[in-house]
């Protein structure tokens, strides 16, 4: 058995949140970075949450895909267009039936902008690929309709997120 003598070294373990100044994201998680590498007394280090990079990469994809939907929409709506024509010929001959009113838990980009300017809490439901659908209580910061974005504040995780609309499942009022 050996006993530990005081000039031995442990490593500890410490998580904290840092706030450092910079005119960007980059160049702040930049400076961190210098600071704790000029530094001898750490091991390692491992940044859990803070890093914004990237944002420009996924919109342009996000704006992509929006892209490749609406095309492959309009190819096959101009494909479905003989069918279409005969199903409202179909439909002329009957009585038009009665508008089915929007569920309740649907949100217009209308009711969007009022939810992000009374800071009201909703609910997301968000389907991730490999099929992991997500429900969070959030409260929606900004909506972007031009990139189909939508950045949400997550109540329980304190963490802020964008998704794509084509993410969103379900989009309610609480």
């Amino acid at each position: 058995m050996t006993n530990k003598t005081s000039q031995e070294r442990s490593g500890f373990l410490f998580n904290v949140d840092i706030l450092i100044e910079g005119s960007t994201n980059g160049q702040a998680l930049q400076a961190l970075l210098a600071l704790l590498n000029d530094s001898e007394k750490v091991v390692d280090l491992r940044i859990n949450s803070g890093i914004e990079l990237g944002q420009v990469i996924e919109s342009a994809l996000a704006s992509m895909k929006t892209n490749y939907q609406e095309k492959s929409r309009a190819t096959l709506s101009a494909a479905k267009g003989f069918q279409a024509k005969a199903a409202a010929a179909q439909i002329a001959s009957q009585p038009a039936p009665k508008a089915a009113p929007k569920p309740s838990s649907y949100l217009t980009p209308d009711d969007i902008r009022e939810s992000i300017s009374k800071n009201r809490l909703v609910r997301l439901i968000v389907n991730k690929p490999g099929g992991n659908r997500l429900s969070i209580p959030c409260r929606i910061l900004n909506f972007d309709e031009s990139a189909q974005m939508l950045s949400v504040y997550h109540v329980d995780e304190k963490q802020v997120y964008s998704f794509s609309l084509n993410e969103i499942d379900e989009l309610t009022g609480q």
